[in-house]
């Protein structure tokens, strides 16, 4: 899996076990962080520097690549850029099918309690959506 430099300094930038996990991804190989991408597409520049270089680099490589996205200005430009998104609450689910996790909407439950926002509606959509 792929992460931009942007992306990676803002999640070393974040809570401790945050920081923690992402340097054992990256130390492991898991999770490789690859440079900036020169900016050439318009996006808006409302976006944060992680979602720019993420959204501009999926647009230059021009591979199969799946976007994990929770803004919805950011969703709302991948797709007009017609890219493959998914964000987190779909990743978890996805993750549980596969039992690489066991209980997705108690990681769910875990991340509303530290601020994350994944309402119980799109949990509800996800869980009752065709696999």
């Amino acid at each position: 899996m792929l992460i931009t430099q942007a992306v990676a300094d803002e999640c070393l930038r974040g809570q401790s076990s945050d920081v923690v996990l992402i340097k054992q991804a990256l130390d492991s190989g898991w999770l490789q962080r690859v440079d900036n991408p020169i900016f050439k597409h318009p996006l808006s520049r409302s976006l944060g520097l992680g979602e720019q270089s993420s959204i501009e680099y999926a647009l230059q490589t021009h591979s199969n690549t799946l976007l994990i996205l929770d803004d919805g200005l950011a969703r709302k430009q991948a797709l007009r850029k017609q890219l493959v998104i998914v964000g987190t609450a779909a990743l978890l689910l996805a993750a549980q099918r596969k039992t690489l996790i066991a209980d997705a909407e108690a990681v769910i439950a875990e991340l509303n309690q530290v601020g994350y926002r994944i309402s119980a509606e799109v949990v509800a959509q996800l869980k009752n959506a065709p696999v």
